[in-house]
């Protein structure tokens, strides 16, 4: 309980009511002092649920991101709630920033000093993402600085997600990057998903809040994937 407490710079009841609720989910199962997960599939959640899990450790992972970004660039920006954290923290940027998100077209456009281009496709109405063969074949008519992608799951087999649709887009983002930054808590480390978005070495670098165990550094390693931890 006391780590995480200290990792997650929340207070312990905060703590307590999250373990309470996943283990009512049947997502772990609570022990003297803490948890263990009951299995390594990564959670699936809605837009919802998913816009207020973690939110201090998403906050942390989106100001090491907002770091590594430089100005006068062009972003691509995923779905993923983590990546639109990251959004406010470029407000002083000037960023041309491309994204198949409803929720992060709307945050980018309160930026003063940011371009945006909304990529066409079917709209997803629970997550408020478009997919499909047109916003695939948009992003392939582009290639940007960066690309930030959001993490479902990641291992040392690769990046995986829960839906073959977004995990589509998603593989054609990481194509269309110089430096692909991959966004991950500890919670997706490890875990796996349904469908592989891409192998480890097509990631350029993980942002992450704990210090992995040491296989999946060797891993990350082995692929030339720079590792960033928020401590540092």
């Amino acid at each position: 309980m006391e780590t995480l407490v200290s990792r997650m710079g929340v207070s312990k009841d905060t703590i307590r009511r999250d373990l309470i609720r996943l283990e009512q989910d049947h997502v772990i199962k609570r022990t003297h002092g803490g948890a263990v997960i009951n299995n390594r599939d990564a959670l699936i959640f809605d837009y919802s649920q998913r816009s207020g899990t973690l939110n201090p450790v998403k906050e942390s992972i989106a100001r090491k991101a907002a770091e590594v970004i430089r100005d006068n660039t062009s972003v691509i920006f995923d779905a993923s709630t983590t990546v639109e954290a990251v959004i406010p923290k470029l407000a002083d940027k000037q960023i041309l920033a491309i994204t198949n998100s409803l929720t992060n077209a709307n945050r980018l456009a309160k930026n003063k000093t940011t371009d945006v281009k909304l990529l066409p496709g079917k709209l997803h109405k629970e997550q408020l993402f478009l997919f499909g063969s047109e916003t695939i074949q948009k992003l392939s008519e582009y290639h940007v600085d960066y690309v930030l992608l959001g993490i479902f799951a990641i291992s040392d087999k690769g990046v995986f997600i829960h839906t073959e649709e977004e995990g589509l887009v998603k593989r054609q983002m990481v194509m269309q990057g110089t430096k692909v930054i991959a966004l991950a808590d500890n919670t997706k480390i490890n875990t796996t998903g349904f469908f592989k978005v891409c192998d480890l070495s097509l990631i350029d670098c993980l942002i992450t809040d704990i210090r992995p165990d040491d296989s999946f550094i060797k891993a990350l390693k082995e692929n030339d994937v720079e590792l960033i931890l928020t401590s540092t």
